[in-house]
């Protein structure tokens, strides 16, 4: 099997030969620029629970992701104390605590925003704070389209300017075309994050003020706090978008992270056999398989994408996809345990939401998984190989909740692993 280096050792040992932010004295300090930016880091976010990049982590492809839709499973809400980000991105944290104790309807709490770099300890009073969080990519990686579309007046009035998924900003001259932003029509699959105040996020942990949330549908105005003061539109799209047509035409669909099955009715927009073009957000990969069986069962024609996107033209997968696994990277967690043996024993090792390469198998091991077992409402994909060319990932195996006492033709080979 051709091994892929981890993506989280890689981070980890980044920061075991390079120093942390040092933390301030003052209480609940507002953390400095963090030096040096991590070099090597691939996903855009990754949280950890506790100071110094330790406790429990979850990495994060772009997007906004807030715990009262489960965004932040693996870390969880009001547990985040600190950050990695990658070059290219700005993370957006708020805590949701105050608004939702004010009944403030799309309100948000105390808010952040982190430029790319290591945070020991988030400060600034959010630590154990956060639950929500918008990774958007700088401007020039930020994506096209029409998932947010804002006006200069209320109720969808005066000069209008498309935005798609990434951060735009006043400063910038993103919103240059409007004097101000009053209203929004956010489609599905999208969330808007809007603030008051840019100018002081020129530097990294800026304050970005007041800032408010906005889900699929028409808003017809900003609210009266944000009423012609919206500097920074940070826009979250979905994780993956599916169409019927090539060159992301015909019907479409968006994915979140998970593992979404034609049998289970989860690729109704789009279609059982009917997909011919996939767009990856940065920061996810998805498995896409051209069958669809009652675990446990192989898939057949699997094959491994990385961000950007694929036209299928040409390929076993044109009008045949049946099975789609859409992840950022790994996460702590036991919805999965692995263990080295046949009947559940041997060396084990657990795992959160995600996709793992080989080297991400820790404990249990490339090549070594012999059974299996899965917590209520988890759903797996075991592959063969992490990365063989072109994508081709070999042999894949389907398996849902329960006690999995063997892997079956799978046995010592498993290199790539889905959970959801």
């Amino acid at each position: 099997m051709r091994i892929r280096r981890s993506l989280l050792s890689v981070a980890g040992a980044a920061c075991a030969l390079l120093p942390l932010t040092a933390a301030a004295a003052a209480p609940d300090p507002v953390p400095a620029a963090p030096e040096p930016v991590v070099p090597d880091a691939v996903f855009p976010l990754v949280a950890y629970t506790e100071h110094d990049l330790g406790g429990a982590s979850q990495a994060f492809g772009t997007g906004v992701f807030d715990a009262d839709t489960g965004g932040l499973a693996a870390v969880g809400a009001d547990a985040i104390s600190s950050l990695r980000v990658a070059e290219g991105y700005r993370v957006l944290a708020c805590d949701l605590t105050e608004a939702q104790s004010a009944g403030t309807l799309g309100g948000l709490g105390a808010c952040r925003y982190f430029d790319a770099g290591w945070y020991d300890r988030v400060g600034g009073g959010l630590d154990d704070r956060i639950s929500l969080l918008a990774v958007v990519a700088a401007a020039e990686q930020g994506g096209t389209g029409s998932g947010v579309t804002v006006f200069g007046g209320a109720g969808f009035t005066g000069g209008r300017l498309s935005l798609g998924p990434g951060r735009h900003e006043a400063d910038t001259g993103d919103l240059a075309r409007l004097d101000s932003v009053n209203s929004l029509a956010v489609a599905e699959g999208h969330t808007a994050v809007l603030c008051d105040s840019f100018h002081s996020t020129a530097v990294a942990s800026g304050n970005p003020g007041l800032c408010r949330s906005f889900r699929p549908g028409e808003h017809a105005t900003v609210s009266a706090d944000l009423e012609g003061l919206v500097s920074l539109v940070a826009v979250g799209g979905p994780a993956v978008t599916a169409t019927q047509g090539y060159a992301m035409g015909g019907a479409v669909q968006s994915f979140t992270p998970g593992i979404h099955q034609a049998a289970a009715g989860e690729l109704a927009a789009a279609g059982n056999d009917a997909i011919s073009s996939l767009r990856v957000s940065p920061g996810y990969r998805v498995l896409a398989c051209a069958d669809d069986q009652a675990a446990p069962a192989s898939l057949d024609g699997c094959t491994l994408f990385e961000a950007g996107v694929h036209d299928l033209a040409g390929t076993g997968l044109d009008d045949a996809v049946s099975l789609l696994v859409v992840s950022a990277g790994p996460a702590t967690g036991d919805l999965l345990t692995a263990y080295g043996d046949a009947d559940l024993e041997g060396k084990s090792g657990g795992f959160g939401p995600g996709i793992y390469a080989a080297a991400d198998l820790g404990a249990v091991g490339n090549d070594e998984i012999s059974s299996l077992r899965l917590a209520d409402g988890a759903r797996a994909v075991l592959c063969e190989h992490d990365d063989a060319a072109p994508g081709q990932v070999g042999q894949c195996r389907l398996f849902t909740a329960g006690e999995h006492e063997d892997v079956g033709s799978l046995d010592d080979q498993v290199s790539l692993l889905a959970v959801s």
